[in-house]
């Protein structure tokens, strides 16, 4: 065996798993993966060779993250494998962790740590080591944000969501975004779907967090444009490997972005409230 074949070996896992099939979200087990595919568990057949599945991991003792690979193999009604497909660099640095955590050593481990040194190095701008963070509940709004400032990056905590939107409207400078789905005035999913449509917002990565356990709502937020959604309740290492998702999408996106103005004929709080709000 080579030494590339060796690196790019399937490790044996057990990771939640939702794939969207032709009748409609299958819940299923992923049992191996590596840095070029995985094989997922699952009885349900009705997908092409070559078709493109999209599908949400639970990564191990942390969030829920979305994922998409061809059909290379089906074997029914065992399961079939995926080819990886349209990874960003945020993704395979979470596979590579995936693997290495489960005794596999991908070829992109050494990029990996040197990349770490890279960023330890490097002097980012404080003001784009800014997270905005919104929850109605002042429990999980305390904890969240000490465990992002743990992280060394410098929070602004709101109570609800126009409260958000408030800053947002005259404020684009922020690594990242989490938001709790449901709050008063306006909810989560609301700020996702005005965030991608300024200019100025809809680079900036965002974490959902809730307490709801509807598989249609994590679909929502997460086809609105979320990066990471991670279920309550949750630990601090969740929370910690949300915040590095979320920073290291943001970082090569928003070199790039214009500087914050205060965005003329932006909705009215109270109108975006009252027409959102479910």
């Amino acid at each position: 065996m080579s030494d590339l074949e060796r690196q790019n070996r399937p490790v044996t896992v057990s990771l939640d798993v939702v794939w969207q099939g032709s009748s409609g979200k299958q819940d299923a087990r992923m049992s191996e993966i590596s840095m070029d595919g995985c094989f997922i568990d699952s009885r349900v057949q009705g997908r092409e060779l070559g078709d493109i599945v999209e599908f949400k991991v639970h990564l191990p003792g942390g969030p829920w993250v979305s994922l998409q690979g061809e059909l290379v193999n089906e074997d029914y009604p065992i399961g079939f494998g995926l080819r990886f497909t349209h990874l960003t660099a945020a993704d395979q640095r979470l596979l590579a962790e995936v693997v290495i955590a489960h005794g596999g050593k991908p070829a992109t481990q050494q990029i990996l740590e040197q990349d770490d040194e890279a960023r330890d190095s490097a002097q980012i701008p404080d003001h784009r080591c800014r997270v905005l963070v919104a929850d109605d509940d002042a429990l999980t709004l305390r904890m969240v944000t000490a465990i992002v400032e743990s992280q060394g990056y410098q929070v602004v905590a709101v109570q609800d969501g126009r409260e958000a939107l408030g800053i947002l409207q005259q404020d684009a400078e922020f690594s990242a975004a989490i938001f709790d789905m449901m709050m008063p005035h306006v909810q989560g999913l609301d700020l996702i779907l005005y965030m991608k449509r300024d200019e100025r917002l809809r680079s900036i990565p965002v974490g959902m967090i809730t307490a709801e356990q509807d598989p249609k709502i994590w679909d929502d937020s997460l086809a609105a444009g979320a990066s990471v959604f991670l279920p309550k309740p949750f630990t601090p290492p969740q929370v910690q490997m949300m915040v590095r998702m979320l920073v290291s999408k943001s970082i090569p996106l928003r070199s790039n972005l214009p500087r914050p103005f205060c965005a003329l004929g932006a909705p009215d709080v109270s109108t975006l409230s009252s027409e959102h709000l479910h």
